[in-house]
C-alpha cells in the first residue's frame, strides 16, 4: 500500500501544471485587457466565452477521447493550449480574444476529463474517498499558487504568455510518461434538468448562483483591482486570498453539513456572502486593501464550498446508483452559471463602477437566499440517518465523480482507448 500514492504523483503534477497555467492565464488576460483599455462587457465577453468553451467541450470532448485515446486527446488539448496562450501576445484584440477564450477553455475540459478519468481508473477502491480528498486540495492550492505569479512580469510584455505556455507545455510531461494504469471511462449519462428540480431545488439553483459569482469573482475581479489602482502583486493577493479560504473552509462547512440540515448551511454561507459583498463595496471605495484581502479570504471561504455541499444535499436524496449522472447534470448546471456570471457582473460595472462586481455578487446571492428560505418551507429536511457524510467535490467534469465514495466503483461506458 505504500506506493499506492505514487500511481497518482504524476497524473496530479500535470494537473498541477495545468491549472497554474490556467489559473495565471485568467488573471492575466483581466489585467492586460485592463491595459488595452476594453471596455468592462468586452471584457465580460472574453471572461463568459471560456465558460462557454468549458461547457461545450465537457458534452462533446468524451466522444473525441473515446475515438482516439487519453494520452492523444490530452497531448493534443495541451499542445493547441500552449499555443492559444502564445497567440494572446501576438493577436491583441477583442475579436480574437473572445475566440481564443472559447478554445481555450474547451482544451481545458478536455484535459481536464482525461487526467480525472485516469485518476479514477488508477484508483483502487479504499482509495477513492483520499484520491478525490488530494485531488481538490492540489486543484485549489495550484490555483492559489498561480495568481500571485501576475507579478513576475508586466502583463502587457510577451513573458507572462510565454510562462503560461511553458506550464501548459509541461504538463504533458509527467502523465504522458505515466504507468499508472489502465484509463478510466470518459462517457456518463446525465440526469436531465427536471429530474435535478424534482431531487432540490434549492442544491440546483445553489449550483448556478455559485457557478455565476465565483465565475464573476475570479473573472472580473483582476479588471475590478486595476480599476481601483491595486498593483498587480495585490491584484494576485487578493484573488489567492479567496482560493486559501475556500481551502481552509472547505472540510469545517461539510463537517457542519453532516450534523445540520444542510440547506440552512447552504444558506447561511449564501448570506454571509451578501453580508460581505456588500462589506467589500465599502472597504474598496476606503481603500484599505489589507481588509481587502482579508474579506476575499472570508468570501472564498463562505462560497466555493457550497458547491460540495450542494451536491451532497442531491446526495442525500437519491439512490447511489444516480449519483454520477446526478452530478454530471450538476456540473454542466454549475458551468453555465460560471458562463453567465462575468457578463452579467461586467454590465453592472459598466455602469456604477468597480465596486460593481461586489453589488453584482450580493444581489444574486440575495436572490438566492430568498428564493432557498421560500424552499426551506414547503419540503422537509432530510433525516439525519439518511444523510451521506460530506465529500469535497471538483466542479470539473464527471469524470472524478466514480472516485465519490459514496457512488459506484465507476461510470457506465466503454474504457477509451489508451
Amino acid at each position: 500500500m505504500a506506493q499506492i500514492p505514487l500511481r497518482y504523483a504524476s497524473i496530479l503534477l500535470s494537473v498541477a501544471l495545468l491549472v497554474i497555467g490556467n489559473g495565471l492565464q485568467q488573471t492575466l488576460i483581466g489585467l492586460r485587457a485592463g491595459i488595452e483599455g476594453y471596455a468592462e462587457e468586452t471584457v465580460g465577453v472574453m471572461m463568459s466565452a471560456y465558460f462557454v468553451g468549458f461547457v461545450l467541450a465537457s458534452i462533446h470532448a468524451p466522444k473525441v477521447i473515446q475515438q482516439v485515446g487519453h494520452i492523444r486527446a490530452f497531448a493534443a488539448f495541451a499542445s493547441a493550449a500552449s499555443a492559444f496562450a502564445l497567440c494572446f501576445a501576438i493577436f491583441v484584440s477583442a475579436p480574437a480574444w473572445i475566440v481564443l477564450r472559447v478554445l481555450q477553455g474547451a482544451c481545458y475540459a478536455g484535459l481536464i476529463i482525461v487526467v480525472e478519468s485516469w485518476l479514477n481508473a488508477s484508483a483502487e477502491p479504499g482509495w477513492r474517498g483520499r484520491v478525490l480528498a488530494i485531488y481538490s486540495i492540489v486543484m485549489y492550492g495550484a490555483w492559489a499558487i498561480s495568481q500571485p505569479m501576475v507579478a513576475l512580469a508586466a502583463p502587457s510584455g510577451f513573458v507572462l504568455f510565454a510562462v503560461v505556455s511553458i506550464c501548459l507545455s509541461f504538463a504533458l510531461v509527467p502523465i504522458t510518461l505515466s504507468r499508472a494504469g489502465n484509463p478510466g471511462v470518459v462517457l456518463a449519462t446525465r440526469v436531465g434538468l427536471r429530474r435535478l428540480l424534482a431531487i432540490s431545488q434549492t442544491a440546483l439553483a445553489g449550483a448556478f448562483v455559485m457557478g455565476a459569482v465565483v465565475g464573476a469573482f475570479f473573472g472580473m475581479g483582476p479588471v475590478a483591482s486595476q480599476q481601483l489602482g491595486f498593483s498587480d502583486t495585490k491584484t494576485g493577493a487578493i484573488l489567492s486570498a479567496a482560493l486559501i479560504g475556500a481551502l481552509v473552509f472547505q472540510w469545517p462547512l461539510g463537517w457542519l453539513s453532516d450534523r445540520m440540515d444542510r440547506r440552512f448551511i447552504i444558506l447561511g454561507s449564501g448570506l454571509s456572502g451578501v453580508i460581505l459583498s456588500g462589506l467589500l463595496v465599502w472597504t474598496l471605495t476606503d481603500g484599505n486593501e489589507l481588509l481587502v484581502i482579508a474579506l476575499c479570504f472570508l468570501l472564498g471561504g463562505a462560497l466555493m464550498p457550497l458547491y460540495s455541499i450542494c451536491l451532497a444535499e442531491v446526495n442525500d436524496r437519491i439512490d447511489e446508483s444516480e449519483l454520477i449522472a446526478a452530478a454530471s447534470g450538476f456540473v454542466l448546471v454549475y458551468g453555465v452559471g460560471s458562463a453567465v456570471g462575468p457578463f452579467a457582473a461586467s454590465l453592472v460595472m459598466g455602469r456604477i463602477g468597480p465596486t460593481g462586481l461586489f453589488s453584482f455578487m450580493a444581489a444574486a446571492l440575495a436572490l438566492f437566499v430568498a428564493f432557498g428560505t421560500l424552499r426551506i418551507r414547503q419540503r422537509q429536511r432530510t433525516a439525519t440517518a439518511d444523510k451521506q457524510s460530506y465529500v469535497a467535490t471538483p466542479s470539473t467534469s464527471h469524470a472524478a465523480l466514480p472516485l465519490h465514495r459514496h457512488g459506484p466503483d465507476r461510470a457506465e461506458g466503454e474504457e477509451a482507448p489508451r
